[in-house]
């Protein structure tokens, strides 16, 4: 058995599949990475910026808990994680988030834009990604 697709059906066809490419892009930041463990782990109840990305190992790290808002040109990554980045400012040196507060928390740019975390997510930040300068938590 043949199947012809014609010009309008192979024009219907490319656009579905290139709208469903573009969906599976934007919706990829969805899905969280599986959380840091052991020294990286980011405590209960508090939210956490990392200086390097999941894939990268996550890195040092610094936490604070909700109800703050925070300005990170005054922070610095303090924890060692896996010593990447420890001692750095984290204003525009955050890669990812771990969001362990139960509520949404907003990271602001330094051109004051805002990415919100959910809470229970782990990965990199969006928008923000090293060019943060404020956490509301």
């Amino acid at each position: 058995m043949r199947i012809r697709i014609g010009r309008r059906t192979g024009k219907v066809a490319a656009v579905g599949a290139l709208t469903l490419g573009a969906l599976g892009l934007t919706t990829g930041g969805a899905s969280a990475a599986t959380p840091p463990g052991g020294a990286e782990a980011c405590p209960n109840g508090n939210v956490c910026l990392y200086f390097n990305s999941p894939q990268y190992g996550w890195g040092s790290w610094e936490d604070w808990s909700p109800g703050q808002t925070v300005d990170l040109r005054n922070a610095h990554f303090s924890h060692w994680g896996n010593g990447s980045g420890w001692g750095q400012t984290v204003a525009d040196h955050a890669a990812s988030i771990v969001n362990n507060t139960g509520q949404p928390v907003a990271v602001v740019a330094d051109d004051g834009t805002w990415d919100y975390y959910r809470a229970g997510y782990s990965d990199v930040l969006d928008y923000t990604y090293n060019k943060d300068a404020q956490l509301w938590t």
